[in-house]
């Protein structure tokens, strides 16, 4: 069976510090052996960032429109194609600074009915000087959009905060917060952080107590006095916007199989996937959202995988794993 290969996706509003940080996330792979692909994404036709990150990087390039609206179809062709032609260990997506994280997160699970790829999290970078503009003036569409970002982040970067004083910066993280209770949150300068932080964001960890600790590199010697005053519990088991994939190991029960759908918890916003019923001779394409449910009869050409993909919030996705292995017993 294929390794299943870990997504991430890195958002954040123009000049944020998203390819500082993508830039140290290919440096962190190279001395630890880890290969690391990336998909980049830029609304104009040529991408100047993608000619800094080093010819050793495999590497897609999306040009001439956004992720989540006007090129999302090709998205899920080129991360299938990134994951084929070089097996790389994790892949980041580095989203245009206008992309909408919740269409994205829809867009890239697409992706995992044609190879096994999983959606892990989301980054979101916030420059600290910008992001406190904004709250200040707290309408328009660019706050609306770097609130939007973080919201739903798993993992919260806010950026440059040399650029802010401390009581600025502790309204700042108490903002986010608010917004967003249940991600991993460090401010930093020049995205100066550890980055297994971001890797153990993944459903399978929990917050640490000391957060300094587990987020600051051993050789930073920024000063944290304002720096961690807002943490909070990561949840396990009631994460906040995150992306559920489950590849079925067989068929299963086409009646038992609806029913599922049909009681799935309110905080699931969209569900997909690809699926065989025992009980039918044909493979089925399902789609879920704002409770309701669409099954069509597909005839794939290539591979194509037995998959289920929700997306969603305030859900216990341990509960729903447990859910998915006992319909494939039934």
């Amino acid at each position: 069976m294929d390794q299943l290969i870990p997504v991430y996706v890195l958002t954040g509003f123009l000049g944020s510090g998203k390819t500082t940080l993508l830039n140290r996330i290919l440096e962190d792979g190279r001395v630890t052996k880890k290969k690391v692909a990336v998909l980049l994404n830029e609304v104009g036709d040529a991408n100047v960032e993608g000619q800094l990150l080093g010819k050793d990087v495999p590497m897609a390039e999306m040009l001439g429109g956004c992720i989540c609206c006007s090129i999302r179809a090709d998205l899920g062709m080129e991360l299938t194609k990134l994951a084929r032609e070089h097996r790389p260990d994790v892949i980041w997506i580095e989203t245009t600074g206008i992309a909408r994280p919740l269409e994205v997160m829809d867009a890239v699970t697409e992706a995992s009915m044609y190879e096994k790829l999983e959606l892990r999290g989301v980054v979101a970078v916030a420059d600290a000087r910008h992001l406190l503009d904004r709250v200040r003036i707290g309408a328009g569409k660019t706050y609306k959009l770097m609130r939007e970002q973080i919201e739903a982040a798993g993992f919260v970067v806010l950026n440059k905060t040399d650029l802010v004083a401390p009581a600025e910066l502790a309204e700042l993280e108490g903002f986010i917060a608010d917004w967003n209770p249940h991600a991993w949150a460090i401010s930093t300068v020049r995205t100066e952080l550890n980055l297994d932080a971001i890797y153990r964001m993944d459903h399978n960890d929990s917050a640490p107590a000391e957060r300094q600790e587990a987020i600051c590199p051993p050789e930073c010697t920024h000063n944290h006095e304002h720096r961690h005053s807002h943490e909070h519990a990561h949840d396990s088991t009631h994460d906040h916007v995150k992306a559920l994939t489950y590849y079925l190991p067989g068929p299963v029960d086409s009646r038992v199989f609806e029913e599922w759908v049909a009681r799935l918890p309110e905080g699931v916003y969209r569900g997909k996937g690809i699926v065989t019923f025992r009980d039918t001779s044909s493979r089925f394409l399902f789609q879920y959202a704002y409770r309701e449910s669409d099954y069509m009869r597909i005839t794939p050409q290539g591979t194509v995988h037995d998959v289920v993909v929700l997306i969603g919030e305030g859900f216990s996705r341990e509960g729903l794993l447990k859910q998915l292995e006992r319909l494939c017993l039934d």
